[in-house]
Order: structure tokens, then sequence, then C-alpha cells
């Protein structure tokens, strides 16, 4: 008997599980939760929507089945684009509070209050309401709180409130209240923080600073200034309760201070939000003058800059106040290569050839918008935890065509910076990689090319060393690359950033006759499940159609996984490889090589435990949704824990193991 004629069997004769059962192992998703919804046995239906991607299915599923706490951790992975309705699923059974915090996440800020309201929340609806704009609204549920509430509730209203109107520009009705909810204990910082921004409306900055001393007595990461303090609280921008000491607008709980400069401050924060750390950067113009303002301008192209960029080797963009000269960034936990090369020296070959071409991979995109850097240095060049280089910092990204002068002095680092930077004549994106030439030298030798004492003469008129003149194990193709990066004039140099990764890509990373010195901390780790006997190769799998090897890169001095297939990829087998390899990032394996003949393919080793999806925490199934959604489904049914953070497995070695 036929499939599907045997499910028909088992319908009619009411064994409806069992069919369900056989049209899942079919792969027919659909009908077998049709059929399972038929018999009430929705706990088995809903990981069958999860398994075709429908989240808002299997949410109200699992809602049916009564586990509401499982419909929560599906939602909380899901993509924007599923948010409505996953929220519409949560308010059909009732459960308004989760629906109205789901329709926050999408932005869709009038549902979110009307879900908040029916969900009895009166202050997330009053919240979500100013978000929407509906700032008398809001106004009006705060007053009604802080007549009839709780003295709770009271507080955290009239703070609210204050908050709202300041907002509006009703300042002296702003500081009554937030003076009143200030003398309420627990309520002393919260109130302090926004009460700078109304008494500096008022002129009362005597006021306000001694509020900045206070904060910072508590605090000592706290900004000294009261424009600052402002700054910050002005960052979420709307009417929000506070929900812990530290936080700004209930989003973002400072947790210490990164490093300052002439114009902000740099802290490492959480995102309440999202769930994550973060790096928020404060720019502190005060008093208005014109090259306050000019510097202001410079990070505000900056947020302009790196929020329409979205690409793997550049920091990210995750949020920008420009109103109030704050910036969020992903933090980068990894250091910047200034900090790398001050603990540890000069970089291994193997370590300057994959930093040099994931900076041009950044800079190439950069580029192709039309934008020009303008400071690319060592302490511009920013790892996450798993070691990727990110380029950051476009608080002098030039945003013109790159024929445009610049304006307003010398932008970047003269250790670093191109001839016709220094001059003022017209710069595009030679400079950059004039820059990066010079920031490679520093990498492979420990030192810029020019160290002085007159820079700019010697950055106009003294060619550059050759690389290998400081450090002997150098190649001539080091010297070759670096010479022509850092040509005086901009057309001798590479004519893009793709052509310098070409040429880069060309860069031996051992000296003949021996394996490259590679630091421990960039060799990449040995598989699960594989004996740490030195061997030039060691087989791990063999089917009928490949067999799976880890075998040593003398070029990368490193060991890879390899699939040796006995027929080349092809057709649905290549498509599927491709878009693998397309996401490969820090929390998916990479492939790293694809041969000629395309029988052989090479994946990186994430070093951890290898785990089953299931097996995944709640935190690990935030980092790696997006990425198990970019894969070709049932490519990736594992995942190596790492000390770095979760890396999805997508080498085909699983279904031997």
């Amino acid at each position: 008997m036929a499939d599907g004629d045997f499910i028909d069997y088992l319908v009619a004769h009411g064994a409806y599980v069992e069919a369900a059962r056989v049209a899942a192992a079919r792969g027919e998703l659909a009908r077998a939760i049709t059929l399972y919804e038929r018999v009430w046995r929705f706990a088995e239906a809903w990981p069958l929507a999860l398994a075709m991607g429908d989240r808002a299915l299997a949410v109200r599923l699992a809602l049916d089945a009564n586990q509401p706490d499982r419909a929560a951790e599906i939602a909380a992975t899901a993509p924007a684009d599923a948010l409505a309705a996953i929220a519409q699923a949560f308010a059909a059974r009732g459960r308004f509070f989760e629906a109205a915090r789901q329709a926050e996440r999408g932005g869709d800020w009038d549902r979110a209050a009307a879900w908040y309201g029916r969900a009895g929340a009166p202050l997330e609806e009053a919240r979500t309401a100013a978000r929407g704009g509906r700032l008398r609204e809001a106004g009006l549920i705060y007053e009604r709180l802080i007549a009839q509430g709780s003295p709770e509730e009271a507080n955290a209203a009239r703070f609210s409130l204050g908050r709202l109107l300041a907002r509006v520009g009703r300042t002296e009705d702003a500081v009554r209240h937030l003076q009143a909810v200030a003398r309420v204990p627990g309520w002393h910082t919260q109130a302090w923080r926004a009460l700078c921004r109304p008494l500096l409306a008022l002129g009362l900055r005597g006021a306000a600073a001694e509020l900045a001393e206070r904060l910072r007595a508590r605090d000592p990461a706290s900004p000294s200034s009261p424009d600052e303090v402002a700054a910050l609280e002005d960052a979420d921008g709307q009417a929000v309760p506070p929900a812990r000491s530290g936080e700004l607008g209930g989003r973002y709980q400072l947790r210490r201070l990164l490093g300052a400069g002439a114009v902000g401050r740099v802290y490492e924060a959480f995102d309440n939000l999202l769930g994550v750390p973060i790096a928020l950067k404060l720019v502190a113009v005060g008093g208005g003058g014109e090259s306050e303002r000019q510097a202001y301008a410079r990070f505000a192209r900056e947020a302009d800059a790196a929020g329409r960029l979205r690409h793997p080797n550049i920091v990210a963009l995750i949020d920008a106040h420009a109103g109030s000269g704050l910036f969020v960034f992903e933090l980068m936990t990894g250091g910047t290569l200034a900090d790398r090369l001050a603990d540890a020296g000069p970089l291994a070959p193997a370590a300057a050839r994959r930093l040099a071409l994931d900076l041009l991979a950044a800079l190439a995109a950069v580029h192709e918008r039309g934008i020009v850097h303008r400071d690319v240095k060592p302490a511009n060049v920013f790892f996450d935890a798993a070691g990727n280089a990110k380029l950051g910092d476009f608080g002098s990204a030039h945003l013109a065509d790159f024929g445009q002068t610049q304006t307003g002095g010398f932008f970047g680092t003269v250790a670093y910076m191109s001839p016709e930077q220094i001059t003022g004549a017209p710069i595009g994106q030679a400079a950059d990689l004039y820059a990066l030439g010079a920031t490679l030298m520093e990498a492979l030798t420990g030192r810029p090319p020019f160290l002085g004492p007159d820079l700019v003469a010697q950055h106009l008129g003294e060619p550059p060393p050759p690389p290998s003149s400081r450090r002997p194990d150098l190649s001539n193709a080091h010297d070759q690359v670096l010479g022509r990066a850092l040509a005086k004039a901009p057309g001798e140099r590479y004519g893009s950033a793709l052509d310098m990764a070409e040429a880069i890509a060309g860069w031996p990373v051992a000296p003949a006759g021996r394996r490259a010195q590679v630091p421990a901390a960039e060799r990449l780790p040995r598989p699960p499940r594989v004996e740490s006997a030195p061997a030039e190769e060691r087989e791990l799998a063999r089917t009928d159609d490949a067999r799976i090897v880890v075998r040593h890169d003398p070029r990368g001095g490193r060991e890879l996984l390899v699939e040796e297939r006995t027929a080349p990829l092809e057709g649905l087998a290549l498509e599927e490889l491709r878009r693998v390899a397309a996401a490969g990032g820090p929390h998916v394996q990479r492939v790293l090589a694809l041969s000629t003949d395309r029988r052989s393919v090479a994946y990186e080793i994430p070093q951890g435990a290898l785990e089953p999806l299931a097996g995944m925490t709640a935190t690990e199934r935030g980092l790696l949704a997006a990425a198990i959604e970019a894969l070709p489904r049932g490519r990736a049914t594992h995942f190596v824990r790492t000390a770095a953070g979760p890396v999805l497995w997508t080498a085909p070695l699983l279904s031997s193991t």
C-alpha cells in the first residue's frame, strides 16, 4: 500500500496519531500538524511547525498544549517579520501581556499599548503609548495612577510623567514631579539623573552640576558633567519607568566606563530590550562653540555611516540618538589591535593575513557606498569574542563623493595618514588603503612605517622601509604589497580594496621548509572526538560518497576538517554549500575552501563540546536563531559550545558520528 493510501487508511480507522507520525516521517509536516490538531495532540504538533519555520503557528500550538514557557522561548528567537503574527497568536489565547511584548519588539506601539491595557499593566500601556506618539494619552494614564494607584505605581507614574513633561517643554512642571519622586527612598538616582535636563533648561546649571556630583559619588562610572548626564537620560527618549538603579530610560544599564576622550566617553552597558551587552558611546559637546559643533557633526556622520552598513567585518550600530549625542554599538569583547600589539607584540604571518583580508572586506563594503573612513589605525580595529576583526569608529567618515577635500583640519592619526590627507588634497579610497598599509606594517613588525620625529615629512617624502628589513622571516610578497599600499601618489597604490585583497591572499604564512610559529591564541583547535596525536592527516569517517579527514594546513598554521568526495559537487548540493559558506560568521562553522575540481571542501574546526540543537539554552537559541534560519534546512543539527559562544556545526561529520 502506498504511503498516501496508508495515511488515508489510518485516518479512516480513527488512528490519527499514527497517521500524523507517518506524514511527519514522509516530510508532510503541515498534514501531520492538521492530524495532530484533530485529536488535540498539540505538544506533538508545535515542534513540526517550528521545523517548518512557521514560528507563529508553533507559538499557537504550544499555547494550545498549555506550554506558555515554550511559546515564549519560540517567540524570543523569532525574526522581525514574524512578530506581528506571533503577537496575534498570544492575544487570541488571551495572553495579552505577552502579545504586547511581541508587538513592542516589532515596533507596533499602538497595539502594544492596547494589549498592555487589556493585561492590566497601565505603566507599560502609557510607556508604549508615548513611544507611539500619543503623549497626551500617556500623560492621562500617569495622572490617574498618581491619584489612584498604589504607592509604588504612583511613584513610577510621577517619575515617568516628569520625564514626559520635560520632553514636551513643560520644564517647571517636570521639575516639580521629579523633585517629589527624588525624595522617595529607592528613587534618588533615577530622579536625579532625570532632573539634570530640565534644570539645565531653566538655567540652573549649579543645581544640575550638584546632582551630577551626587550621581558620580554613588557610581564612579557616571559622567561628571551634567550635560553628559542629561544626554544619557535622553538616550531612550521615552517616558519609561526605571527598573533598576543605573538604567537609562529602562533600556540601557551602565556597567563600567571603557574609555574617555576629548569629546566623549564609551561605556559597557546592557541592553535590557535585546538582552545583550553593548558599547554605549556618549558624545559630550557642551558649550556649542564652532569646534564642538564640528566634533559633534563628525560623530553624527559616524552614526549615519555605520547605520547604513551591515557587514560582518564592520562594528554594527544598534541604535542612535543623534539629538542626545548617544550611539549604541555591538560590544567588541576582544579589544583592539592596538591592545593586542601592546600585549603580545607583532602578529604571526597567518594571523596578519587573516586580519588584512577581514579589514579589506570591510573597506570594500565602505568604499562601495561612497564612504571614506579616513582614520584606519590599530585603535580602530576591533576583535569580537571569536577573534574576528572588525573596522569601527566612523567618526571621521567622509560621506560625500571621493573627490571632496577635507575640512576642519586633520582627521585621523598622523602615524597612519596618507600624504594627500596631510596636505589637504582631494582624498578617496586610496587614502584608506595607505592607512591600512601602515596598520599592517605595525601588525607585522610591531612599529608603524615611520617613527619620527618629523612624521609629516617622512610621509610626504621618505620611502617606507620594507617590512622584511625589520622582520627577516617576512617575504618579498609582504614587501611588495605594503610598498605599493604605501606609495606616495594615490594612483600608484591598489585600485581598490579587492585588488589589494587579491594580492594579500598570496602572502606566504610560514618560512620555507618549516611550519609557521603561530601563537597559541591564533591556532584553531582540533575537532571534537579527534585524538590529538600529531599527524598530517587523520581519517575520521568514511561513507559511500566521501571521507572526512583532519588535515594540517601549513599556510594557515592550523588544522582543517576536509570532506573528500568521490564525485564533484554540482546542482543543488553545490548551491547548498554556497549558502552555508555565505552564512559563515562568529556563530556558524566556516567553509574555508572548495577545490577547483569541487571534490574537496575544507571547514574550520571550532573547539568545544559537540551538542544537538535540542540541548541549547535560551540564550544560545537567541544567538543562533538567525544563523539557523539562513542555513539550508537540515544542514545544522548540532552546535559546538565554545568559550566564545555557540557555533553551528555545518560540516557533514555528524552524519557519521
